[in-house]
């Protein structure tokens, strides 16, 4: 999800992925309208203070009332999708399972089976029972 609501927010979907929105409307201008009009609210939303900050900074960017109501369109979008994720009670803050506890690194530091091949000490526990030299012998 990507809530942009400030001109230095980054885009972290698409080709400008990584990119503020200042960036993005300084070299194609064209792509917010294409999100607007193409990409849904629970993907991505422009909320109200990057829209007054887009008319003092870039005020030759057209805002018609069609993008305007598309975009509001896109934030009810979210706020319906933000009311639905909020009302599952068994995740976290993160969209976690409350029981869900991350993976542990360390016990098994210094292992080929940890440090190259990414397994969890857990992982290591259940897989080669403990002993993370028996990674070889994965089919």
């Amino acid at each position: 999800m990507t809530y942009i609501e400030h001109l230095d927010d980054k885009f972290n979907f698409g080709k400008f992925t990584g990119c503020s929105f200042a960036e993005v409307v300084e070299y194609n201008p064209e792509y917010i309208s294409w999100v607007v009009e193409n990409v849904s609210g629970e993907i991505c939303v422009f909320g109200d203070s990057v829209i007054e900050e887009l008319k003092l900074l870039f005020p030759q960017f057209e805002i018609s009332p069609d993008f305007e109501a598309m975009r509001n369109q896109r934030i009810a979008e979210y706020e319906d999708w933000e009311e639905d994720y909020n009302e599952n009670e068994d995740f976290d803050e993160h969209g976690f399972y409350d029981d869900f506890e991350p993976p542990t690194y360390g016990r098994y530091s210094g292992s080929y089976a940890q440090d190259e091949m990414g397994y969890s000490d857990d992982d290591i526990d259940t897989i080669f029972d403990g002993d993370p030299s028996a990674y070889w012998n994965i089919d």
